[in-house]
């Protein structure tokens, strides 16, 4: 037989959900404004370079790379909190279940065996592109400095 949940475990989950789904849309805008950035910086070496301003040009590689290291400073961070929530989620799915006589979705374990592999994980995406971005600053940089 179903139980009902105790008020204060469904104030619990709430919540942990509610601390788990902030911090998981916070990364999630985060790349999107590390991806805008990543568009100017972009247009802005684009421009410095078509205006044969070489200074200007590997300015701007300097402060996308480190723009670039801020975002993935905040990342982590944010993956940090966003595993904090996952962790106590997790929790009281094992308390739920014990409960519930074993009915009880077990989301968060579910979702960490869903994944095939590494690479479908958000974090080995996120820092491969900017890996990727790192290894075009490096690029962009040697091409100013060979002209």
């Amino acid at each position: 037989m179903i139980r009902e949940v105790s008020d204060s475990t469904s104030d619990a989950q709430a919540y942990a959900w509610n601390w788990f789904a902030l911090h998981a849309g916070q990364r999630m805008q985060l790349v999107n404004f590390w991806l805008v950035a990543v568009t100017f910086f972009g247009a802005a070496y684009v421009q410095a370079r078509i205006g044969r301003m070489p200074a200007v040009a590997a300015g701007v590689c300097i402060a996308g790379a480190v723009a670039s290291i801020g975002f993935a400073l905040l990342d982590a961070r944010t993956r940090q909190l966003v595993q904090v929530a996952e962790a106590a989620l997790l929790r009281l799915e094992d308390a739920r279940a014990s409960t519930e006589d074993n009915i009880s979705p077990r989301l968060i374990e579910a979702a960490r065996d869903a994944r095939a592999s590494r690479l479908f994980s958000y974090r080995f995406i996120i820092e491969g592109m900017q890996l990727s971005l790192t290894l075009f600053v490096i690029a962009g940089i040697l091409t100013i400095a060979g002209h």
